[in-house]
Formats: C-alpha cells, sequence, structure tokens
C-alpha cells in the first residue's frame, strides 16, 4: 500500500481552507470589535444617531435606492446574456434579481439564501435547477467585474496629494492599470466570438459584448451605491483618501464574504475601522450601525414583503406574474 496520490491530499486541504480563513477572520474581527466596544460610549453613538443632519440620511437612503436598482439588473442582464427569455417576464427578473440578492448580501451563506429564493421565484414559471444556476454564476461575474473596475479606475486616478494605497501612487497606478488589462482582456476574449466555459459538470455561455459591458456598469453602480452610502454616514474627517477608502471597503466586503456571516457583518466593520484607522471612535460606530440599518435591514424587508407578494400571486392564480398584467 502506497502513499495517498498528491491529488486526494491536495482536496482534502483545499476543504479545510475556507473553514479556516472564515475563523480567523472572525477571531480577527471579535478582537477588532471588542477592543472599539471598550473605548466607545452607548450614549455618544446614540447622540450621534440623533443629531444626525437629516440630509445624509436622507441621501443614504437615495444611494441604497440606487443599490437597488442595480442589483435588481443583475439577472435581467443575466437572462440576456444567456439568451434566455422562455416565460420569465422583464418584471419577475427584476423582482428575483432583486429579491435573491438582498437575500445573499444580508443573510450570508449566498448559494443558500439568494440561490434558494431565486430558485423558488424562477421555478414558479418553470425555469430549470439548471438555468438557476447559470443565472447565480452570471450574477457572480457582474459583481467580480464592477468591484475589478471600480478599483482599477480608482487607483489609476487617484489625485498624487492623497496618500496612496500600497505604499507610492506609481504601485497604485501598476495595480490599477493591471486590474483594467485583466478585465479588458476578458472584454475582448468574450467579445471576439461565442465563448462557453466548464464549470464543475455545467456548460456556462459567456455574454456577448454589450450584455457584458452592462454587467460591468450594474456590477460598478453596486459598489459605488453601498460605499457611497457609508461613506455619506461615515464623519467627514474619517475618509481623508477616496481611494484607499474604496479600496478598504471592497476588501471588507470581500473579508465579510470569506467570513460567510450573515452580511459580513462584524468582519466587514473590523476590516473597515482596521484599514482607516478609525476604531476608536463613537460617530464612527454610529454611521456603522446606520448602514447596517439602512442598507441590508430595510432592503431585506422590502425584500420579503416582495417574495410574500409573489408567493401570493403564484398560490392565487398558479403562475405569478408570469401572466399579462
Amino acid at each position: 500500500m502506497g502513499d495517498e496520490p498528491a491529488p486526494g491530499k491536495l482536496k482534502r486541504l483545499l476543504k479545510w481552507v475556507g473553514p479556516v480563513i472564515a475563523i480567523v477572520l472572525i477571531a480577527g474581527a471579535a478582537y477588532v470589535l471588542w477592543d472599539m466596544a471598550t473605548k466607545v460610549s452607548f450614549a455618544e453613538i446614540r447622540d450621534t444617531v440623533v443629531n444626525m443632519p437629516t440630509w445624509r440620511i436622507v441621501g443614504a437612503f437615495l444611494l441604497t435606492g440606487v443599490g437597488l436598482v442595480a442589483l435588481a439588473t443583475y439577472d435581467l442582464l443575466a437572462l440576456h446574456a444567456l439568451n434566455y427569455h422562455n416565460g420569465v417576464s422583464m418584471k419577475r427578473a427584476l423582482m428575483g434579481s432583486l429579491i435573491a440578492n438582498v437575500f445573499a448580501n444580508t443573510l450570508g451563506f449566498p448559494l443558500l439564501s439568494g440561490g434558494s429564493a431565486r430558485y423558488r421565484i424562477y421555478s414558479m414559471v418553470g425555469v430549470s435547477f439548471s438555468v438557476v444556476a447559470r443565472l447565480i454564476m452570471m450574477s457572480w461575474v457582474t459583481m467580480w467585474s464592477g468591484i475589478m473596475f471600480v478599483l482599477g479606475v480608482t487607483l489609476c486616478i487617484e489625485p498624487v496629494t492623497q496618500s496612496p494605497v500600497f505604499e507610492h501612487h506609481l504601485i497604485d497606478r501598476a495595480v490599477g492599470v493591471s486590474i483594467l488589462v485583466l478585465l479588458l482582456a476578458f472584454f475582448v476574449w468574450i467579445a471576439r466570438k461565442r465563448r462557453f466555459l466548464r464549470v464543475g459538470g455545467m456548460i456556462l455561455r459567456m455574454p456577448r459584448a454589450k450584455p457584458a459591458f452592462g454587467m460591468i456598469v450594474a456590477g460598478a453602480f453596486d459598489l459605488i451605491a453601498a460605499a457611497g452610502t457609508l461613506h455619506l454616514l461615515l464623519p467627514p474627517d474619517s475618509v481623508p483618501d477616496l481611494a484607499r477608502y474604496l479600496v478598504t471597503y471592497s476588501v471588507g466586503f470581500i473579508a465579510g464574504m470569506a467570513a460567510n456571516t450573515p452580511g459580513g457583518v462584524g468582519v466587514f466593520e473590523a476590516t473597515v475601522v482596521t484599514g482607516l484607522g478609525i476604531s476608536h471612535r463613537s460617530d464612527v460606530a454610529a454611521a456603522l450601525i446606520l448602514f447596517r440599518l439602512i442598507y441590508f435591514v430595510v432592503p431585506l424587508i422590502l425584500a420579503l414583503i416582495l417574495l410574500a407578494f409573489l408567493e401570493w400571486r403564484h398560490r392565487r392564480t398558479g403562475s405569478g406574474l408570469s401572466k399579462p398584467e
């Protein structure tokens, strides 16, 4: 009997990578947030929330609305890219995308939460599981392409009067250009002819140039709206450099996904306050709490109401929004 083949050992090792990363991120976040909690006053947090200028609260809700519109277009663009329109109306695609993405962003475990919501919504009109799986993959393409585009552009155009993100502005420019070149190469690759990728046992039709451009725009608006909402709620003196803020926000968002906590809660906040060096401020804590309420809790309530409406409509008519209204 010989030793276990290297591929088998590697496969077993990779199964532990995700959980280990999640545990490390959660432990680090717990330390940062506990340290922050012991150095800020609840009374000061409450006073900051109560005295928050109305225009900043209204602006945060407006930007949240922009983000929800961007999320609602994900599935519409994906259906167009997949050239699938059988029985799926525009209204269902918009509502299904909004509900599923809000669930995924807020509840964590996106394949379970958002994926289950997507399957339920689209299965009402006869869409198969394989098509829903392709929609989920396309939504990931939209999200990541938007993040890459925003980060690439931000690092390329950051003012030299601001502090560099990676030690020197030339490094920032190099990283930004590299990201945009990779994104452009992907765009050119899919624009030349119809491309297909095999993901597991599934063949995924890649989008053409026009829907791919729309996906990049939707993903970029999603990220900018979310980051803008928090930026508007944070104290003005806590975010001196826009480039560093956008990079920190994006890293916090990615870390939250890797930790698989609901909405990245805890891990996202710890990453933001650590990256910006603003961990011991009650006004920052107040902004983070308001951000959670405005950008996560309120959309979740809206998504639950919309899902309940779809369920009621489906049980009442047997076909939901697939019939003309």
